[in-house]
């Protein structure tokens, strides 16, 4: 009886299909980002600089990497809660997400980028978490920028939720904004990177409208997941 009261206790906490699909949304970003950066390594591409003149007057401000790396529980916290709380939302989060990773794993071998980071010499925790940033990932699958894709379709499943409050909606547009600008501050990314991330995630949400996730799951036998 314990048992089964705590198997239904941790249904109601993350359904199974969420659970699907939290493990579809974790393999598609794997694949897509690993996957491109070793396909280019073993292809040896060149990579191509994207800083334009704009991008010389942004300075690198490392304080701005608290933001960047507040954005990861951003994600992941809207990410289970807009899992959880539909089927059908679910399942949008989910198109959406797939096939702009999708796309953008096809511009990072079409295309592939690079940048060149400043040297930050400074002691503040700032300037620590920004060295620990560039030491752990490597300057390449830039454009279009995932930081700012995934910010962007965060702001976007919160904003067309009908329940939920319009301060929350306006608080993650504003997260969604300084994510974007840390991205250019710490130097992780130009501007172009940032328009790009954005305009595909505003391009993949409206793909995957609510009619076409019902015709989709219909289609594809997904009723029931």
């Amino acid at each position: 009886m314990k048992a089964e009261r705590f198997r239904e206790a941790c249904r109601k906490f993350l359904p199974p299909y969420a659970v699907t699909a939290l493990a579809l949304l974790v393999i598609s970003n794997l694949v897509v980002y690993y996957g491109a950066r070793m396909l280019n390594a073993w292809l040896n591409r060149p990579y191509l600089n994207m800083t334009g003149a704009l991008d010389g007057l942004v300075p690198a401000v490392p304080a701005f990497s608290i933001i960047y790396v507040i954005a990861f529980p951003f994600w992941y916290i809207t990410y289970f809660l807009i899992c959880r709380s539909d089927r059908e939302r679910c399942w949008r989060l989910v198109i959406t997400d797939v096939a702009a990773k999708i796309l953008c794993g096809v511009i990072f071998i079409l295309v592939p980028t690079t940048n060149v980071r400043p040297e930050i010499t400074g002691s503040g925790l700032g300037d620590m978490i920004l060295n620990m940033i560039y030491a752990s990932d490597a300057p390449d699958n830039l454009f279009p920028s995932i930081h700012c894709l995934e910010s962007w379709i965060c702001f976007l499943a919160i904003r067309d939720e009908e329940k939920v409050p319009s301060w929350i909606k306006t608080a993650s547009f504003v997260m969604a904004f300084l994510i974007c600008l840390s991205t250019l501050f710490t130097k992780q990314h130009v501007f172009v990177d940032m328009i790009a991330g954005v305009m595909i995630a505003d391009f993949a949400w409206n793909l995957g409208t609510p009619e076409f996730v019902r015709s989709l799951r219909l289609s594809r036998g997904l009723g029931r997941i």
